[in-house]
């Protein structure tokens, strides 16, 4: 009995290893492997992680290569920006010689009997996925001019910026325009993107192939490193000897130096094993609270933005742009990971929470464009929901629109 029972043991152990075996050639022989041998297995990048250096010499040898009709294109103070006078998403989306998006031209000087609101983010803000008309700052601009307001608004948003990027573009170009309103769009996934400085490290695959600045807490100050940003020109080279680089220390996407003492990721099924794990328990999901770096550094840039516009007698609103898969999370019974940041601007400033007039009726695809972001309806939607916070707070007189001693100064006439 007893030699019977070891027997089946045996046949079980052998068992479970053949299947083992067999699911680690499966997994070989089904992933993928870039061009760094960087290995994939649906849609997971599993560890050990490589530096991706002929990626990155790939994307940068293209966009040297076609410069010239590059519509993003490498910028030394915001990292990159839109190409002046050009047309992107098969002509959907039009950006005129001041580089931001909009099928007009504005001069430097606002008009005298218009109220005058310009736009700062990131693809949210610049309204990917839909066509100029469309685009929610369009959408506000309408609205505000059916409720009796002459008013133009401009749209800054720039694709894949963080949050001290649309600081800097304020700064660089936004306020040399003389907005008599900013509104700054929070999308909360941009407090992973401030800890990052190659964008190349923090998307795998296709990718925008340039560095930006980035800003950091340091002894209570807003500091900002890699400014000028690195050009393309020396980017590879830094790649090759990234360890011993700088800026390495302040790459928070740096995942290279994480794994070296798991021995066990040389397997392939072990290590999509620890990606579906980490998957299953939220992604290792960071900490956005007021003690983490994420948290520190977001604030900071948005307090940092709301001063300057302030003292340059402008009005702050933050505007929250959840992604589909926030409005999802909440409406299935989940905490917000960002709830420190969002109350903090909801008793701080003109705050605008977007996320609270998605019903769990946009839950449904038919609401989001094919790369994620907000389809026609809701960006109507939102240009609706800003222009009635903008309208509130102008009838309230609460807004400081310094330039107008009174709102009838910019009402249309009836």
């Amino acid at each position: 009995m007893i030699r019977q029972i070891v027997i089946n043991m045996l046949i079980v152990c052998i068992s479970l290893a053949l299947a083992l075996m067999l699911l680690e050639v499966i997994i070989r022989v089904a992933g993928t492997v870039d061009s760094d041998g960087q290995f994939s297995f649906l849609g997971y990048t599993l560890e050990p992680y490589v530096l991706p250096i002929n990626r990155l010499k790939e994307g940068i040898d293209a966009y040297l290569h076609n410069v010239d009709t590059a519509t993003i294109l490498y910028d030394q103070r915001t990292g990159w920006t839109y190409r002046p006078n050009s047309l992107r998403h098969q002509g959907t989306f039009t950006v005129n010689s001041s580089g931001m998006r909009s099928q007009y031209e504005y001069s430097i000087d606002p008009l005298p009997d218009t109220l005058r609101i310009a736009a700062f983010g990131d693809s949210f803000t610049a309204g990917d996925d839909v066509n100029d008309d469309q685009v929610w700052t369009n959408q506000l601009e309408l609205a505000l001019r059916q409720q009796g307001m002459r008013a133009e608004v401009m749209n800054f948003g720039v694709g894949g910026y963080d949050m001290g990027q649309a600081f800097l573009r304020w700064g660089a170009i936004g306020q040399q325009f003389q907005p008599d309103i900013v509104i700054f769009g929070f999308q909360p996934e941009n407090l992973d993107r401030n800890v990052n400085v190659f964008r190349i490290l923090y998307i795998h695959g296709p990718s925008i192939p340039f560095s930006k600045p980035r800003f950091i807490v340091s002894n209570g100050n807003l500091d900002l490193i890699n400014a000028p940003a690195l050009p393309p020109e020396r980017m590879v080279a830094t790649f090759e000897a990234f360890a011993s680089h700088p800026l390495a220390a302040y790459e928070d996407y740096y995942r290279s130096r994480d794994v070296v003492s798991k021995w066990w990721l040389s397997s392939r099924l072990g290590a999509f094993i620890y990606q579906l794990t980490k998957a299953q328990e939220g992604g290792g999901e960071a900490d956005y609270g007021p003690a983490s770096e994420r948290g520190k550094v977001g604030k900071a840039i948005i307090d940092a933005f709301a001063a300057d516009v302030v003292e340059r007698a402008a009005d702050f609103f933050v505007v929250h742009l959840p992604l589909p898969q926030h409005v999802a999370h909440i409406h299935n019974g989940g905490q917000s990971p960002y709830r420190y940041l969002l109350d903090y601007l909801r008793e701080t400033y003109r705050y605008i929470p977007f996320d609270e007039s998605l019903g769990p009726e946009y839950l449904d695809e038919k609401y989001w464009g094919p790369t994620g972001h907000y389809g026609a309806e809701v960006e109507a939607l939102l240009g609706q929901t800003v222009a009635e916070a903008i309208s509130a707070c102008i009838e309230e007189r609460s807004c400081s629109t310094q330039r107008f001693d009174d709102p009838a100064q910019f009402a249309i006439d009836t």
